[in-house]
Order: C-alpha cells, then structure tokens, then sequence
C-alpha cells in the first residue's frame, strides 16, 4: 500500500515538471509543423501531428521535444565488404604475402580476342604481377653462371692472395683500398634486380580500356622511306634483319598492322623490332643530321611499343611460325641491350616453338616449296647458332638435341647471297663447338670425370676450334683481296677480325680447363696465356680499324655489343691474373685498349649497358696499375723477403694452388683442410660476400686456394677448382639483367 502511494506521488510529480515546462516554452504558430516527429512518439512509435507540443503529448502530459536536425543516417555495408571484415583479413594478409604495393600499370587486360586469326596478347592482372615480380627480385634466382663475373670474382680473388703474400707491408696497405673499391663495384651490381622496369624501363602504360592494338607506331610515310633505302641499299638490308625476314615479308606485316582488322602479338613484335632496327640502320647511312634525329625519334617510339608489348607477353605462345620469328627478334633485343637471362628466355621460347612446328626435321618440310624450305631453314639456324652462344654464356645446357636435327646446314646455296651465305657455315659450325665445350668440359656431369677425360676432350675441342679459324682466315684473305660489292674493305676486314676475336676467345675458354704441367710456375697453361694475347691483340687491331670515321660512327657500337658483351671476354681476366703472378705489367697495354673501347662508346645512345663492363674492366684495371705502382715504390729488401722463391707476391708454394694439388695454397692451413675436409669447420669461415663460393679469409674476398664443399667431396681438387672458377658466378646472376 504504501509502494502504490510512492508511485502516484512520483506520477504526480511527472506531471506537474511536465506542465511547468510547457509554460516556459514560447507559443508556437499553430501551422508551424516539425520535420520529424517528436523523441516520445519516434520511441513509442505513434503517429505524431508534428507540432510544438504534439496531442499525444498534450494527452499524455509529458514535456515534448523534437530533435534539432536531420539524424545523419548510418551508411549500410554488407557484411563481406564491411571495414570489421576488411580489417580481420588484412593482417592474415600481410603475414602470407607481405605488404603490397600499388601496380606499375593502371591497365586492364587486352582487348584482342583468340580468334583463328588472332591470340588473345594479355597480361595478368597487374597487382598481382606486381607482387610476383617483388617476390621473385628479392631472392637470387638459379641463373646458370654469368662467366665473365665468374673471372672477375677469380680475379679479385687472385690478387688478394698476391697481396697477402707479399712480404712488404706497404703493398698490403695501398692495395687495401683498390681492392675494397674493386669489390663494391661487383657487390653493388650485384644488389641489381632483373625486374621489369629494368628489364623494360621504356615501357609504357596503357590508358583504361586500351589495348596493345593502340600503341602508336611510326610515321607511315617515314617508315616507308626507310624501306625504300632498304631495298636500295644492300648493307642497310643485310645489316637490318640479318636472315631473319626479307623486305617483302617485313612489308606484309607492316601492312597488316597498319591496317584495320585483327593482328596478333607477334605481329606487333615483328613489326615494331623491325621498324627500330631499320631507323637506326638508316640514320647510321644518312649524313643529313636533321633527318638523322628524325629517324632517331622514330626509332625510339618503336622501341617504346616494343618493350610495352614484351613485358605484357602472356605464358602460353601459340606454336606458329611468327611467334617463333617474334621470339627470336625479342632475344636478339635483349642481347643488344645486354640482357642475357632474358634474351635465353626468348631463344628457349623460339627454340620449343620451332621444334613444335618441325622445322628442324626434313620429314616435316618436305612438302614446302623451295623457297619456303629456304627460309625456314635460315630461320632454325639462326636459332641454333643464337641459342648454342647464350647456353655457354650462362652456363645452361641447349635445348637443342645435335640428334634431333635432319635438316641440312644452311650453305651457299641454302642462304641468301652475300658475305653472310659464306659466314652461316662456319657460325653454325663454332655455335655447336660452344655447345660441346659446355658438354665435355663445364658440366656437372663432365666435371665429375677424370681429370685425363676432360682434358683429353679439351684438347680435342681445342683443335677443332683451331680447323675453324683457320678456315675463317681463308676466307678473310679472299674476302680482304675481293671484297663483295655491299661492303667496304674496312667493314669486311673489320667483320673477319671481330669473328677471330671471338674464336680465340673461345679457344681461351677452352684451355682454361686444361691444367699446366707440373713443373709449371703459372696456374694457367702456356696455351691459355699465348690465346689470350692473341685475342687482345686482334682486339687492338679491330680498334685501329674503328679509327676510321666512317665505320667508328656507324659500326663501333655493334663490335663492341658482338664482341665484348655477347660473349664472355675471358682473354682480359687471364691476362690480368697472369700480370699479378708474373709482376710483369708489359701487358696490361692490352687491358687499357680495352677499357677505352668500352669508354668510347658506353656514351651513346644505343648501348649504354656498357657501363656495366666498363664498370668492370676499368675497376682490375686500375687495380693492376696500382698494385705494380705500389710494388715499384716498396722497399726491394721487403720485395724479396726471406724467400727466394718468391715470385709476384705468390709463392712456389702456392704456384699450383689454384689449381688445388697437393701442395697446399698459401693461406689454407692443415687445420683449415682437415676441418674442410670432415665438415666441422665453423660457418664463419663461409659468411663472406663470396664465402659460400671459396674459401674466405675473413677479409670479404675469396681464397683461390679453397674448394666448394659442394664439389670437393665428389671431384678430384683440379677439377673441384675449376668447378668453383666457372659456377662462382652463380650467386651473381642478377648481374645479368640489371
């Protein structure tokens, strides 16, 4: 009783704050209506009249009030996209992939449509090529072995022990900080990623809703002049598409681009690579300068397009005969611009689709017309020859199987007239020697042989190469007397010492890995060194013909690129080690006239990739200047030592060190070869820059005298040396494609 008793007094109470209230409150205009409905009926969810104070609350005698605006309304998400979810996932995100990154291209997928007549040329989604492309920079992809690294790695290491061996602490001290300056500049290309803004820095994005189909193209009218002087002119022809294409074929694909209607992928790669190559050929015979930065320009509009389509190639490649012409123009891009790991993408591409097609059997083209026959064997040798110099180049087994080829070699009267058809047989010929040189001698099934079987193969292959060249030299000597009509005596001349170059260069490879005699002081073979100095002396004349204007303006470029960056120029870093055990510089002449080469033109426009070389070569050999500047300069009574066998800082005791005998180098103990030998040594002694390739003396520079434990344990020490020298440049792969 006395609970309901407080309850109405409550009540009573209520209602008379309620009334006191309404008092208060102004007179409200009877017409003037609220927005909303009053806060007691919105919460008792009656129909409100919406004026100031409401019937309902009137009725009900409570204070009325309305709220002050529009309630802002909360924005509805469905639960899969709600910011809860898009917060729970993105941290599992995170911890599986790592943290993203926006996109280099804003693009959508091509717009081509696999029909019969066209490949649909897409690309992925871009994120996620992205993110893939981060992925796989950021560790050391398995790239065979980049030798000429391999050599400057052998180098370095060679010269270390030259300088630790020698008695003179003055000599330590100089050489200590050109040998720290010769290791950052291997250490920091070898940071370098092959990512596709490296590998294509002049790719282009496209625009939302565009396709490869509307990358610009060259002035038609431009384009067409330049094929007139093509067809004018046989240099600018032989030169332009080498065997690739002749000028009515080319034609009918520019054609086909130019015009409406659907083309494929290869189309655009033929057509652009051709368009590029055939500017800059033109520019090089103009003399006119205006018209000259004109071509140039041109030139550079195909590139770009060309470097956006191959960056958005897709995996799978139909097997048709212009994909394998548009793959082969992509390696030889690539090798232009030093590429090489991207380049051996491209030639294995070409070399699977031209064997899908058959075009290295004779069963399958028997039914094509000679011309076509003609044709589509000059097209499979230039793979052949192509894919044979890049497998020995990165050190990979061929594609290529010398079993599963039927198709007779490209000659006189299989290849196109000129200089080239006398050429083809023997390029051919050395590409297949450069495949077997890898087989017999680099493998890792060859390195596994005795050591008398790989040097018995070696100097087999030694003298076949020397068969070549002296066939090369019959043929310069009739050239250089008679020379063709395309060509100048200068350029024909200078093509035939570029072509000794290479086969000496070869030819020092190969007796790289032959061991010297035991009674030898050197840890090269008296073959190797005399090869070597050959080659840097053809080089030096292939210079003095580069003096002329005419071919220095037009033609310096490709020597440099054909000669010095396609292939592994093994001649200077055995020249240069043989320098540094002899402490004879009579020729580091030879090294200078190389490094000037790359100096002359690693400032041009096409091939500034030569600053990687020049990078390189300038590095040992300002190093070899400074260790014979500092070896003059130092004290003869510390030169000598108490030793008198003492020779080029190496000691005799070590004079077969790098070649891992019986004696053991200076600078490995006993304790260091047992500890080796059981596997207990300590990881310490492997956690330098190239301590997991040879043995490290703590120093950060490697110990020739050390072996892989990958290969010690399976090889005899000769041959686990030379396994260390040719696969050291594994671990810089990325050296590469920077």
């Amino acid at each position: 009783m006395d609970q309901d008793d407080d309850n109405a007094l409550l009540r009573q109470e209520s209602l008379s704050h309620s009334e006191e209230h309404h008092e208060l409150e102004p007179e409200h205009e009877p017409k003037a209506t609220e927005k909303l409905a009053c806060d007691n009926c919105r919460q008792r969810k009656v129909k409100c009249d919406r004026v100031f104070p409401c019937s309902h609350c009137l009725k009900t005698k409570v204070y009325c009030t309305f709220p002050s605006g529009q309630k802002p309304r909360v924005k509805r998400q469905r639960i899969h996209i709600s910011n809860v979810y898009l917060n729970h996932c993105t941290p599992n995100s995170h911890a599986s992939v790592g943290p993203s990154q926006p996109p280099p291209f804003n693009t959508p997928p091509s717009s081509f449509e696999p029909t019969s007549s066209s490949y649909a040329a897409t690309l992925a989604d871009p994120v996620f090529a992205e993110d893939e492309n981060r992925q796989d920079s950021s560790r050391q992809e398995y790239e065979g072995e980049s030798s000429l690294f391999a050599h400057a790695v052998y180098a370095t290491s060679f010269l270390q022990c030259a300088v630790n061996n020698n008695s003179s602490s003055q000599v330590a001290l100089e050489m200590n900080s050109v040998l720290n300056a010769l290791r950052n500049v291997v250490d920091a290309q070898k940071q370098q990623t092959d990512s596709l803004q490296n590998l294509y820095p002049n790719a282009r994005p496209l625009a939302p809703g565009a396709s490869l189909r509307t990358l610009p193209l060259p002035d038609t009218n431009k384009a067409l002049a330049c094929l007139r002087m093509a067809q004018e002119n046989p240099q600018i022809q032989i030169l332009w598409l080498m065997e690739f294409q002749t000028v009515a074929q080319f034609t009918t694909h520019f054609i086909k681009v130019c015009s409406p209607g659907p083309v494929t992928a290869a189309d655009l790669i033929i057509v652009n690579a051709g368009l590029f190559w055939l500017f800059c050929e033109c520019s090089n015979t103009t003399t006119d300068e205006t018209l000259k930065g004109e071509y140039l320009q041109q030139a550079s509009i195909a590139r770009a397009s060309l470097e956006t389509i191959l960056s958005r190639l897709p995996f799978h490649i139909p097997a048709t005969l212009d994909y394998v012409y548009a793959t082969s123009m992509a390696c030889l891009y690539c090798l232009e611009n030093y590429k090489p790991s991207a380049a051996w993408n491209f030639i294995c591409s070409a070399s699977q689709l031209s064997q899908a097609i058959g075009l290295h059997s004779n069963i399958s083209l028997r039914a094509e017309t000679p011309d076509n026959k003609r044709q589509k064997n000059q097209l499979f040798w230039s793979i052949y020859t192509t894919e044979k110099m890049l497998a020995l180049r990165i050190g990979r087994s061929s594609t290529i199987r010398e079993n599963d080829i039927t198709i007779p070699r490209v000659g006189p009267g299989l290849s196109c007239n000129g200089i080239f058809s006398e050429m083809c047989p023997l390029w051919i010929a050395s590409s297949s020697l450069q495949g077997r040189i890898y087989d017999e001698i680099y493998s890792p099934g060859s390195l596994s042989q005795p050591e008398s079987v790989r040097t018995s193969r070696a100097k087999a292959l030694a003298e076949e190469s020397k068969t070549l060249m002296q066939v090369q030299s019959e043929m310069q000597r009739k050239h250089v007397e008679q020379p063709p009509p395309e060509f100048s005596p200068s350029l024909v001349e200078l093509m035939w010492r570029a072509e000794r170059v290479c086969g000496l260069s070869t030819l020092t490879l190969i007796y790289r890995s032959i061991s010297p005699g035991k009674d030898s002081s050197s840890v090269f073979c008296d073959e190797c060194i005399d090869s070597a100095r050959d080659a840097l002396r053809e080089h030096e004349k292939c210079i003095s013909l580069l003096a002329d204007d005419e071919l220095q303006s037009t033609h310096y470029d490709l020597y440099v690129n054909w000669v010095l960056l396609q292939m592994p120029f093994t001649p200077f870093i055995v020249v240069f080690c043989h320098m540094i055990e002899t402490s004879d510089p009579t020729d580091i002449y030879y090294l200078e006239n190389v490094v000037k080469s790359l100096q002359s033109t690693s400032s041009t426009s096409h091939h500034t990739v030569c600053q990687k070389q020049l990078s390189l070569f300038k590095a040992l050999y300002d190093v070899a200047v400074k260790y014979f500047d500092v070896k003059k300069r130092a004290p003869s009574s510390n030169a000598g030592g108490s030793d008198s066998r003492v020779r080029g800082g190496l000691s005799d005791e070590r004079n077969d060190g790098l070649r891992i005998s019986d004696t053991r180098p200076n600078g490995v103990t006993v304790e260091m070869e047992r500890a080796h030998a059981t596997g207990s040594m300590g990881t310490e002694y492997f956690d330098q820059p190239y301590g997991d390739l040879v043995g490290s003396r703590g120093d950060g520079l490697a110990q020739p005298g050390s072996v892989l434990s990958e290969f010690s344990m399976e090889m005899d020490p000769p041959v686990a040396e030379l396994a260390t020298w040719f696969y050291t440049s594994q671990m810089m792969s990325m050296l590469d494609d920077a």
